[in-house]
């Protein structure tokens, strides 16, 4: 297997209640790359993403991770892969500081690439905010700021623009476009025009 590619997929077909979502899908995902996946609502790129993510087991096919059938942990010191699905993962019981300081501690986040990512998302006055407050929007901000100091060399997005005004989802595509040239990769479904370095694209 070639060394460079982060996730390597062979042949994949997914059922849902005897329901076909996808087949015979093959795709490598390398350094400095995203590939966007496109379709109707439906279409299967929840589903796709989930498969790619190990959340839900395949019918069929092959993937490798890192050159390995063992997925990487999503909730170590060191993490490989980070997700960002539909739902944000914020517990509104604790305020925003509080949930972001959780994953500072747990990935070792140096306090300045930290308050970097909160400038980036101007997520000052937020802070002391019992993250039930947030609206929508802001909520997935807060999840893309998470995202943005995650040290995992691949992100899984679905849907990453949801609920984001024009202004921050330009800030989502900067922050998409450093860490690919950081050598991050990304694999991410969109209904969006996302303009991001090195993209390729796949439609289901």
């Amino acid at each position: 297997m070639n060394k460079d590619f982060l996730i390597k997929a062979q042949n994949l077909s997914f059922e849902r209640s005897g329901r076909i979502i996808f087949s015979s899908l093959s795709l490598n995902l390398k350094e400095g790359q995203i590939i966007i996946i496109k379709g109707k609502n439906g279409s299967g790129k929840t589903s796709l993403l989930r498969c790619l993510a190990g959340f839900t087991p395949i019918t069929s096919g092959k993937i490798l991770w890192f050159d390995n059938e063992i997925l990487p942990a999503f909730y170590a010191d060191k993490p490989l892969i980070a997700w960002l699905g539909h739902l944000d993962a914020i517990k509104g019981s604790l305020t925003v500081k509080e949930n972001l300081l959780f994953f500072v501690k747990m990935w070792s986040v140096e306090p300045g690439v930290f308050n970097e990512c909160i400038k980036k998302l101007s997520f000052e006055k937020f802070m002391n905010f019992p993250a039930s407050w947030l609206s929508a929007g802001e909520k997935r901000r807060l999840s893309l700021l998470r995202i943005s100091f995650c040290p995992a060399k691949v992100w899984i997005l679905d849907e990453p623009s949801t609920f984001l005004d024009n202004d921050n989802r330009e800030i989502l595509i900067d922050i998409m476009n450093i860490h690919l040239k950081n050598k991050g990769a990304i694999l991410c479904a969109t209904h969006d025009n996302l303009k991001v370095l090195n993209a390729l694209e796949i439609t289901l």
